[in-house]
C-alpha cells in the first residue's frame, strides 16, 4: 500500500508538470525548459544528500546502473518524448505512452520469464481503455481519424526506454539507496541536456519572467526531485510490472489539474476515472505465485 501511495505521488506531480511546463515553454524551448527543471531538481537532491553522499568508489562500482537509468532511461525518455511532440499530436503521444504498463510487462517476461496473471492483464486493459476514453473525450470514433507518423515512432522509443528504466531501477538501486540513486541518475539526465543548450540560438536568461522561474522551481523541487524519489521507491517496492500501470493515472491527474485551472468537468472524465481506478486496483491484487515471482526478480 505504501509503494502504491508513493507511485501516485510521483504521477500527481508529473501531471502538474504538464501545466507548469507549458508555462515555461511560452518563454523557452523544450531543451532549455528541461535543463532548468533538472537543474533545480538536482540542486534540491544534492542538498538532501549532502551529509550522506556516497564515496566515489561506491559510485564507480555502480556506474552501470546509474548510467542506464539516468542517461539511457531518464534522459532518453524525455528527449524522445519532446522530439515526438514536434511531429505528432498530444493525443497520439498520450495513447502510445499509455501502453507503457503493457510494454513493461512484456519486458519483464522477456528478461525474467515472469508472466502476468489474469488479474494484472485485466487491470492493465481496463486502465488502458480508461486512458483512451479520456484522451478521446468520450468518443472512440475519433480514433478512426488518427494519423500516425514519424513522431509516433519517437514516442514508441520513449515508451520503450521508460519501460526499461522501470526494470533497471529495482535491479540497480539497492547498493546506493533510493535518495542517492535518484540524485545521481537525475544528475546524469541534467548532463545529457547540457550540450543541447549550445544548439540553442538564445541562451540569455535575462528575458525570463518570474512566472518562468517560479514554474521551474516547482517543477524541479516537486515534479523532479520528489516525484522521481517517490517513483523509484514505489517501483522498488512493487516491482516494474505492478508499478508501471500507475502511469495510466497520468491523464486523469492532468485532467483534474485542468479543472483546477478552469476547465469543465464532463461525463467522460468520470467514466474514464472509474475505469482507470478499477484497473489500478486489479493490478494490485496479486496471486501468491505472482508475489513469489516478484520477490525473485533482481
Amino acid at each position: 500500500m505504501k509503494g502504491a501511495l508513493f507511485l501516485l505521488i510521483a504521477v500527481f506531480f508529473w501531471a502538474l508538470n504538464f501545466h507548469l511546463g507549458k508555462t515555461m515553454m511560452e518563454y523557452a524551448s523544450p531543451n532549455v525548459t528541461a535543463f532548468w527543471r533538472y537543474f533545480f531538481g538536482v540542486a534540491t537532491l544534492f542538498i538532501l544528500t549532502f551529509s550522506s553522499f556516497p564515496a566515489w568508489s561506491k559510485i564507480k562500482a555502480n556506474w552501470q546502473g546509474i548510467f542506464l537509468v539516468g542517461f539511457v532511461g531518464l534522459f532518453g525518455f524525455i528527449y524522445f518524448f519532446f522530439q515526438g511532440l514536434k511531429y505528432t499530436s498530444k493525443m497520439n503521444g498520450a495513447l502510445i505512452i499509455s501502453l507503457n504498463p503493457a510494454t513493461t510487462l512484456l519486458l519483464v517476461f522477456f528478461f525474467h520469464g515472469q508472466k502476468p496473471d489474469k488479474k494484472q492483464a485485466v487491470g492493465i486493459f481496463l486502465a488502458f481503455i480508461g486512458v483512451v476514453y479520456l484522451v478521446c473525450k468520450g468518443d472512440f470514433n475519433t480514433l478512426r481519424n488518427t494519423a500516425f507518423n514519424k513522431g509516433d515512432i519517437l514516442f514508441l522509443v520513449a515508451n520503450l526506454l521508460f519501460a526499461l528504466q522501470n526494470i533497471w531501477i529495482k535491479k540497480y538501486m539497492k547498493d546506493l539507496g533510493n535518495l542517492n540513486f535518484t540524485t545521481l541518475t537525475n544528475f546524469c539526465c541534467l548532463l545529457g541536456f547540457l550540450p543541447l543548450l549550445f544548439l540553442e540560438n538564445n541562451l540569455s536568461i535575462d528575458n525570463f519572467p518570474f512566472e518562468f522561474w517560479s514554474s521551474g522551481i516547482v517543477m524541479g523541487v516537486f515534479g523532479t526531485a520528489l516525484a522521481y524519489y517517490s517513483w523509484n521507491y514505489g517501483i522498488a517496492k512493487l516491482g516494474a510490472a505492478r508499478g508501471a500501470v500507475f502511469l495510466n493515472a497520468m491523464p486523469l491527474f492532468v485532467a483534474l489539474f485542468a479543472l483546477v485551472f478552469g476547465a469543465e468537468l464532463l461525463r467522460y472524465h468520470m467514466v474514464s476515472s472509474v475505469l482507470i481506478i478499477l484497473g489500478l486496483l486489479l493490478v494490485q491484487v496479486k496471486s501468491k505465485s505472482a508475489q513469489v515471482a516478484d520477490q525473485s526478480l533482481p
